[in-house]
């Protein structure tokens, strides 16, 4: 669903496939090592190959108040450092959402619902982080 805004100027929207286009630019720098998935580990594709549109529909964006919370899945290359590319992609979204959000905090959740070597391996590893607004 899209964000709605009135301010000053009017009405603002800001469609789910711009915050999905947020989440691609990301993960673009671990690209080899990160595909996204939808919630029941079924790869969809890595982030050069993946739609906005697609990637929207993947994702869970929910915004009240205070924060906006954004979760999405992700399958690994296996041998990846869980800790470095989720912390590249956590950077990458937080300082996005900073600027579209200045006045909110939020909650990034990455679930990784499997690891990829010749197959699939299902996992269920949920990494979170929270940040404070500017």
């Amino acid at each position: 669903m899209p964000l709605s805004r009135t301010t000053t100027l009017g009405r603002i929207i800001i469609n789910p496939s711009v915050i999905s286009r947020e989440v691609r630019a990301a993960a673009t720098p671990v690209k080899e090592k990160v595909f996204f998935a939808t919630d029941k580990g079924k790869l969809i594709a890595g982030p050069q190959k993946i739609s906005s549109t697609e990637l929207a529909s993947n994702m869970i964006f929910k915004e009240t108040d205070e924060k906006i919370d954004l979760t999405f899945y992700i399958i690994m290359s296996f041998g990846s450092s869980i800790k470095n590319i989720t912390e590249t992609i956590f950077d990458g979204i937080e300082q996005s959402f900073r600027s579209l959000f200045p006045t909110k905090g939020g909650t990034i959740t990455i679930k990784i619902v499997g690891v990829k070597s010749k197959k699939i391996a299902p996992r269920d590893i949920e990494v979170i982080r929270e940040y404070e607004a500017s």
